[in-house]
């Protein structure tokens, strides 16, 4: 099922709520940031991490610090791409534990021509876990050298597609966006 696709998992953020290094929490008896490689595993042929704590090394995947700091996500996808050598990307933030195998499938076998295939759960674009073509580097660079940081902004000025995630799909979960941001809500989400 591994293809010629390359897993970013985006474990940078700041960690505000969490007071500690979100990615790293226990979270049903793993790290978060070990949900986002397990789920990735099966489809991609390497997955880095893109991380500013050396904690991440203890996963035996390449971590590469943010490039470019204090622009968020933006930032993340960019060092993230810098890396890839591969045309085909996932990309997943390390604090959504509830994505599921079925949804990255989905999501990968939409991909067609599109640029980038983002999920649209409840009317909402999610970004942080989506399809994303090396091809748009150039696109991004220009956007960050701009100083335009909103990655929604920044999707649809793209050949992107929305992809609804529905209860018409068999692996629909209300939680399957799920993100984690502080100890109540991994105490809420846990067991």
């Amino acid at each position: 099922m591994k293809s010629n696709i390359t897993g970013i998992i985006l474990s940078g953020g700041k960690s505000r709520r969490m007071g500690k290094e979100k990615g790293l929490c226990p979270f049903k008896g793993k790290p978060l940031v070990r949900y986002a490689i397990d789920v990735l595993s099966p489809f991609c042929e390497r997955l880095i991490i893109v991380a500013n704590n050396g904690g991440y090394e203890g996963f035996g995947l390449e971590v590469f610090p943010d490039k470019i700091k204090e622009i968020g996500p933006l930032g993340g996808i960019y060092t993230g791409l810098l890396h890839s050598i591969t045309e085909d990307n996932f990309i997943l933030s390390c604090d959504m534990p509830m994505i599921s195998t079925e949804l990255v499938k989905h999501i990968l076998s939409n991909r067609n021509n599109y640029r980038v295939v983002v999920p649209d759960f409840e009317g909402y674009l999610e970004p942080l876990c989506a399809f994303y073509q090396h091809g748009i580097f150039p696109q991004l660079k220009k956007a960050i050298e701009e100083g335009n940081y909103k990655l929604v902004d920044f999707i649809k000025k793209t050949n992107f597609r929305e992809l609804k995630i529905d209860k018409q799909l068999g692996f629909f979960h209300p939680m399957l966006f799920a993100n984690i941001n502080s100890e109540k809500e991994i105490t809420e989400l846990g067991p």
